[in-house]
């Protein structure tokens, strides 16, 4: 059962937000999910599995009116879609086959959307066909394909010929965008819909997840589709983009005219369009091909107008500017655009307003575009303002309902992480998600006008709640004078005074941990380890100084932020000094084989998925990387989880080299090169199937470890990726690293 709750006992969150006395007299508190009975150990600790399994809870969404609750699940032994309505307790189960699930949300009272989302590249070229057609996917009533191939976009260039004897306009690439396989689940009926499948006799693939409006007193959904043809007919290119309408039931649906027609398509491409909460045609973008010009477009009197424009020429690396949303004027729209005069590896972004008069704004989020999320009022689809991204989620709303809402939202669980996860037409009504602290985190729907809170259920509820490691923020100063900030686990006993301590750094570097559960810091806890993750210099979260601050500092200068939050622990009398050791996955894992060679503050070292050798790294990220390589236009990936936005790329070789630097010093910076200074005992831990890091390297630096007789331990998980997202390869990771440190710096 989640523990979110007030110092005085019996006070439910109802009343934390409304008031004491009269809140407990007419607020009421309900459970969904109800977690299992909790044991309550008094000296052991509870077994590892119970750390490392799933979370309970995965995607949640709140219907348009609030009424009706859709989550993510698993029932014994297999994932389901469940959905509960507030008012009578009622709940209907779906049985959902394996796979990924993006993201899910509501269409009408009966129909929920499932969505799975990958990257593809934006442009006219027949590769980008390819490269979606395997993500045509369902989630219900047959077995799911997999999702995740490489490929597709590699063959664009060597198709190049085939396509202009077709008379296909120029190829060209202008972005990227994302590829949504969705499925419309009837709930009453326990059954799917493939949108796309039935809209004419191509294949088609939704670009994001289409929105519900209401059409003739009947939701319908709106969104533009690629369409999978296999040869270009009418002067088109062979991949084309239109705007449908379709039943959430029967998937059947019919084009939307924007007022062009296909007449309005010669020697243009349309790919784009926004729309208003009503499903008006607001805006559309156009590539011309003869002109080889990207235009966003605007209605004016009923007829297209541009608004903005900039030259794209065939093959070049240039961005067009993509719609996310309504401004918050109601006229403007907000774009996400690169900002001039950056490029490569160095290109930033940011959202604009581009007003009516296609005039541009300052860059609207605070920090980067790339990691702070535009939110919208759900009412009037106006932007509200945005959330930053870090060690907990941060609102800068200036939409002052949104604001007021969000505001009561963080104030019901102190000291946690608040995530308002999903919100009804009206924002009155939420879903929240709190974390951190003691808490490993659990979901609540709130309604503010009534005052009803309803609990729907911790993600972990198998762990004791005694036996919930606390987590606590820290800062501390490196060696050259930077503010480094941290998340420190400390364990449920003994006292944290002199304990043995590990670092955890996380992958990326790109990246940053956050409040919140992990379960290799709790199972390290509950063994007695006092647990440090630093978001290190080159993490992102912080703001885009911070993260410059890392560039060419891979090995250096990120490399002592850890041995510097060593010595803060130390000196605070925490950690014991003759006790610490170093663990971490991707390039944590480098960083945790780079520690083996200083003895002097690392007792042992343990990597996961680790890097070893940067050049073969290096070449191995490029030997998987699409034609035309994606970075050539933006380092991004498509956010799954909030639509029309962005994030970077973690498999983006211009990324990884602006931290790694020059190189020529490639070498020198890489633990299998450093085996002969490597004093500290090792482990290794890969996963079969990791496609971020090959295996290889960590063979590579097994088998240089035992040739020079360092101390050395090697465990391959079979059928497991880089994140470890299976509960078999967690256990089985929990289990080598707690042996490993039983053997080298046991907690007792």
């Amino acid at each position: 059962m989640s523990r979110i709750h007030l110092a005085a006992a019996g006070i439910s969150l109802a009343a934390m937000l409304f008031g004491m006395e009269s809140a407990c007299a007419q607020a009421t508190t309900e459970v969904v999910v109800k977690g299992a009975l909790r044991p309550r150990p008094v000296d052991v600790p509870p077994p590892i599995d119970v750390f490392v399994k799933r979370p309970r809870i995965e995607q949640v969404a709140l219907s348009q009116d609030g009424s009706q609750i859709a989550f993510v699940t698993w029932v014994e032994s297999y994932r389901a879609l469940i959905t509960y309505r507030v008012a009578d307790k009622s709940n209907r189960v779906v049985k959902l086959n394996p796979g990924t699930v993006s993201a899910v949300s509501w269409a009408d009272d009966d129909h929920v959307l499932i969505s799975t989302t990958r990257t593809g590249l934006r442009g006219t070229c027949e590769g980008v066909v390819q490269s979606s057609r395997d993500a045509a996917t369902s989630h219900i009533n047959r077995p799911e394909t997999d999702t995740t191939k490489e490929g597709g976009a590699a063959e664009a260039m060597a198709q190049l010929s085939l396509m202009e004897s077709l008379k296909t306009p120029g190829c060209v690439y202008y972005g990227i965008r994302a590829q949504t396989a969705v499925t419309s689940v009837n709930v009453s009926e326990r059954a799917g819909t493939d949108l796309g499948a039935r809209l004419s006799e191509y294949a088609n693939l939704a670009l994001g997840t289409p929105e519900p409006v209401m059409v003739d007193g009947k939701v319908q959904l709106i969104g533009p589709y690629l369409e999978l043809r296999q040869q270009s007919m009418g002067g088109q290119p062979t991949q084309r983009v239109y705007l449908w309408r379709s039943d959430p039931q029967t998937g059947l649906g019919k084009l939307v005219d924007d007022g062009g027609g296909d007449l309005d398509r010669e020697h243009r491409y349309v790919d784009d369009w926004l729309l208003d909460r009503q499903g008006n045609i607001i805006a559309r973008s156009v590539y011309n091909f003869t002109r080889e010009q990207f235009t966003l477009e605007r209605k004016v009197d009923g007829k297209w107008k541009p608004a903005l424009t900039r030259k794209i020429e065939t093959r070049a690396t240039a961005f067009a500017p993509f719609m996310a949303g309504l401004g918050r004027d109601g006229q403007s729209i907000v774009i996400f655009d690169a900002e001039p005069g950056t490029s490569g590896a160095d290109r930033r972004f940011h959202y604009y307003e581009l007003a009516a008069d296609g005039k541009l704004s300052a860059p609207l989020e605070p920090g980067d575009a790339t990691r702070d999320r535009p939110i919208f009022n759900p009412e009037t689809g106006r932007l509200a303002g945005f959330v930053q991204t870090g060690e907990a989620p941060e609102y800068s709303l200036t939409d002052p309902l949104m604001r007021e809402l969000y505001r009561k939202a963080q104030d019901a669980a102190p000291g946690q992480a608040v995530t308002v996860v999903s919100t009804a037409r009206d924002p009155h009504r939420m879903i929240i998600f709190a974390q951190g602290g003691e808490e490993p985190g659990a979901y609540h729907f709130i309604d503010f006008t009534t005052g009803k809170t309803l609990e729907i259920g911790d993600i972990h509820p198998e762990i004791p709640s005694e036996w919930v490691a606390s987590q606590k923020s820290v800062s501390y100063t490196a060696s050259d004078g930077l503010e480094i900030g941290a998340l420190l686990t400390l364990p449920p006993k003994p006292e944290p005074k002199h304990l043995p301590l590990i670092v955890l750094p996380h992958d990326g570097p790109q990246a940053h941990d956050s409040r919140g559960f992990d379960w290799l810091a709790q199972v390290l806890a509950s063994r007695g380890y006092l647990v440090l993750q630093p978001n290190y210099r080159g993490s992102d979260g912080v703001g885009p100084a911070f993260m410059a601050a890392g560039k060419g500092q891979w090995g250096r200068r990120m490399q002592s932020d850890l041995a510097d939050g060593v010595r803060y622990l130390v000196g605070q009398g925490l950690a014991d000094p003759a006790r610490v050791c170093i663990i971490g996955n991707g390039y944590g894992g480098y960083a945790a084989l780079e520690s083996a060679t200083m003895p002097e503050t690392w007792r042992c070292a343990a990597s996961l998925g680790g890097i070893s050798d940067i050049g073969d790294y290096v070449n191995w990220v490029k030997s998987k990387r699409s034609v035309p390589d994606p970075d050539q236009i933006a380092s991004l990936t498509a956010d799954p989880v909030w639509p029309r936005a962005f994030s970077p790329d973690p498999g983006s070789v211009s990324i990884i080299t602006g931290y790694v630097g020059d190189p020529s010093g490639w070498s020198a910076l890489s633990p299998c090169n450093q085996v002969a200074d490597i004093k500290a005992p090792v482990l290794l831990v890969h996963q079969a199937d990791d496609r971020s890091v090959p295996v290889r390297q960590s063979k590579a630096m097994r088998d240089a470890l035992q040739a020079a007789g360092k101390a050395v331990t090697y465990t391959e998980l079979p059928g497991s990726d880089h994140e470890l997202t299976t509960e078999e390869s967690r256990l089985a990771t929990a289990e080598a690293v707690l042996k490993f440190l039983q053997t080298y710096n046991p907690a007792n």
